[in-house]
Formats: C-alpha cells, structure tokens, sequence
C-alpha cells in the first residue's frame, strides 16, 4: 500500500491500475500519427474542423472519430457555436509532455551513437534542441575531417569565441593563417585547465599561438580554471560541439544554429571568459589584472 501525506491509504493495487490507465492513455496516442498530428494543430491555436482536415492526410471518417475520441478524453473541446475544436487545459499538458518524449526519442534516433555522451547535465538547454543538429562529415574516413570543417569556417568567419576542452591543432592553424593573411577575425580562446597547461608545455604550440596574438596585435588566447566536459565553437552564429570519444581516441561534432543552443554557447563564453586569463600572462607568470 502507499500512504499519501495527508495519511491517505491507498491499496497497491489501485496504484497499479492507475498506471496501467495512464500507459493505455499514452499508447493511445502514440499508435496513431493523426492524433498526434490534430494535438499538434491545435496546439497552435482553436481550428474549425476544415481547418484540421487540412492539416491532416486523415479521411473523413477518421477524421470524425479522432475528434470523437479526443473529446471523449477530454482531451479537446468542440464549440458547437463556431464550429472550432480546441485543446482543454489537460489536452495541452498530455500534449506538451508527449511533444518532449517525442523529442527526446528523436534525439536518440538522430545520433544514436553520440547521445549517451552528450554532457545533457552542462547544457543549459534541452537536449531536444539537438535533434536537427548535423554530425559533421560523419561519413569520412578521415579523422580529422569534422575538424577541417571547424577550420575552414574559421578562415572564412568575421567572428570566432572558442571554450576549450580538447586541442585540435587545425583550427589555431586556421586562425594564424587567417590573422598572417591580414584579416581581422573578432574574438577569443578559452582553454579549460588541461589544454591551457599544454599550451604552456609544449614549445611548438606556444611559440605558434604568441605567433599570432604578436600578428594581432593583442589577448587572443585565455586560460581558465578547471575542465569543461564539451568543447564550443562559435562561429559567426553557428554553434560546433566537439565531444570526445569514450572508448578510442577522435571526437565527434555537432554543428548547430538552434537559437537556444547558440544563446547558451554565447553565455558560457562569456562566462568562462569573464573569469580567464590570458595566456601571455600566464606563461610569465604575471598575475591578471
């Protein structure tokens, strides 16, 4: 049995009956495209019956027992007095809930091997949000093609902020030679701990980003604490979302211009920024101002 906090007893069956009521109501639902499809027009907004047969490939018959069915679930309503059905207060939320699931599936269906590694606990938007997000030259042989992609778009941006958790050394040649070549590229680099400590270490990369930032004429690469679980790019507002891979070297990258996702790229820069140091500095030893 389960004991509600108002001291309720509820028998364990009636829990289990409940449950099963509310799996027939989602499969319900799910069985069928059309209903489906007539929640999702009149989440819009109130439509005439005309209205949704247009929307629909449904018959007229089917048609006429969707709007039935829905109604009986109250589900939707139907003003007789302008002949418009519209979603009631429950419809919309059994609706929105299972907009999301949908989404979610989606997600998992669309990147199927990139999924359970999406750091979904960082991102401050809904994963959903990835499900039209291309997987850069997915089909390549090459390694290193995802991030010839990266680079090239940074030869041809007017606008590149970069947070860091993975090095790959094709976009900082990308940004040297655009800087070499006389273009002025606009924005920033920002390592997380580890790649900061390697830009520092190795002498062949830091002879190359001082290359450039001299070439600038100013910070162009900054180091911050601690790591960071995906690398971003953003560039002239289109998102790339480096992931690493688990169980063998390479990464893989997600490229994006959803609003939610470049809006959350944009502050995470930023934020990360606001708080790091350039890298200069750092390999003096001198303390940010």
């Amino acid at each position: 049995m389960t004991i509600a906090n108002d001291g309720t007893v509820t028998a364990a069956g009636d829990d289990a009956h409940r449950a099963d009521d509310a799996i027939d109501a989602v499969a319900f639902l799910a069985r069928s495209k059309h209903r489906v499809r007539v929640l999702e027009l009149l989440d819009d907004g109130p439509r005439t019956r005309e209205e949704i047969a247009a929307g629909t490939d449904a018959t007229r018959v089917t048609l006429s027992r969707i709007l039935g069915d829905l109604e009986d679930r109250g589900w939707i309503d139907h003003d007789h007095a302008d002949r418009s059905y519209a979603l009631t207060r429950f419809g919309r939320l059994v609706f929105g809930d299972f907009s999301r699931l949908l989404g979610t599936v989606s997600v998992g269906r669309t990147h199927p091997d990139l999924v359970n590694r999406l750091p979904t606990e960082w991102f401050g938007f809904d994963p959903r949000c990835l499900t039209d997000a291309e997987r850069v030259a997915a089909e390549a042989a090459d390694p290193l093609a995802a991030a010839r992609v990266v680079a090239n778009a940074i030869r041809e941006a007017s606008s590149c902020r970069s947070l860091l958790g993975t090095f790959i050394a094709l976009p900082m040649y990308a940004a040297e030679e655009a800087v070499r070549a006389g273009d002025t590229l606009d924005g920033a680099v920002v390592f997380d701990s580890n790649v900061t400590a390697t830009m520092l270490d190795d002498p062949d990369l830091r002879s190359r980003w001082q290359r450039l930032e001299a070439a600038a004429d100013g910070h162009f690469y900054f180091g911050a604490d601690g790591t960071v679980p995906c690398s971003i790019d953003l560039i002239d507002g289109t998102a790339f979302l480096t992931i690493d891979r688990e169980d063998e070297r390479g990464f893989d990258i997600l490229r994006t211009d959803q609003p939610d996702v470049v809006e959350w790229a944009e502050e995470t820069i930023a934020r990360y920024r606001a708080r790091a140091t350039p890298l200069a500095r750092l390999a003096d030893g001198t303390d940010p101002e």
